[in-house]
């Protein structure tokens, strides 16, 4: 996926929900996790994060992309 979109940095995936579970976004009782996206800085701090209140709550791009830059 990461270069189909021509990114340079690392995606997650977490079939197991191990991260998802450490970030508390694994929803009870469903092996799915809320949807959640956190930008970590390379010195392993969460400088951003977005996390869903049901399946359907998702971060809008245009806010992921500004806290990229």
């Amino acid at each position: 996926m990461a270069r189909e979109l021509h990114i340079n940095f690392p995606l997650l995936w977490d079939p197991e929900l191990a991260t998802a579970g450490a970030y508390g976004v694994a929803m009870k009782d469903k092996d799915i996790a809320v949807p959640s996206v956190f930008v970590i800085s390379r010195d392993r701090r969460i400088l951003w994060r977005q996390v869903g209140e049901t399946p359907l709550d998702r971060a809008d791009l245009d806010d992921i992309l500004a806290q990229l830059r």
